[in-house]
């Protein structure tokens, strides 16, 4: 029993040292990079609003770099005075030829959470960005225009 013991721990040793000494075969550099755009959008009961708290929409889209790693961070920003304090956004970007992205949940214990795309890849040039949970203001946050420029 003595012996197997000890060749289980050589073995399991190997096996750790080994997996130390591996690199990633594969890399991402656009990842590694990082994205060459990142921006935040607050989300509330009246809508996205962009850092100087103007709501985007048709007239005002959110403008973004064609074939650059855009990070956009969604931000819940639903004021304690608000009946929507308590609500969940969950938000989808889609564009017209069926892809599509969903964001994690944000809400009062969880503020933040980002995604990330690449813009204008496969010839995209639109996208929308919508709530796709039942929320107050819902009528409010389902059309964040976002535009390849």
């Amino acid at each position: 029993m003595k012996g197997k013991m000890a060749r289980l721990f050589s073995a399991l040793s190997l096996v750790a040292m080994t997996t130390l000494l591996v690199q990633p075969i594969v890399s991402f550099p656009a990842m590694a990079a990082g994205p060459s755009l990142e921006v935040k959008i607050r989300v509330n009961e009246k809508g996205f609003l962009d850092e100087k708290g103007r709501v985007f929409g048709p007239k005002h889209p959110l403008k973004v770099p064609d074939g650059k790693l855009v990070k956009i961070t969604f931000v819940f920003d639903e004021s304690v005075s608000s009946l929507a304090i308590g609500d969940t956004h969950q938000i989808a970007i889609i564009a017209d030829d069926g892809w599509s992205l969903e964001s994690e949940k944000i809400w009062m214990f969880h503020t933040k959470t980002s995604v990330l795309m690449t813009a204008g890849e496969k010839g995209r040039k639109t996208y929308r960005a919508y709530c796709i949970v039942d929320c107050l203001g819902m009528e409010h946050l389902n059309n964040l225009p976002i535009e390849v420029v």
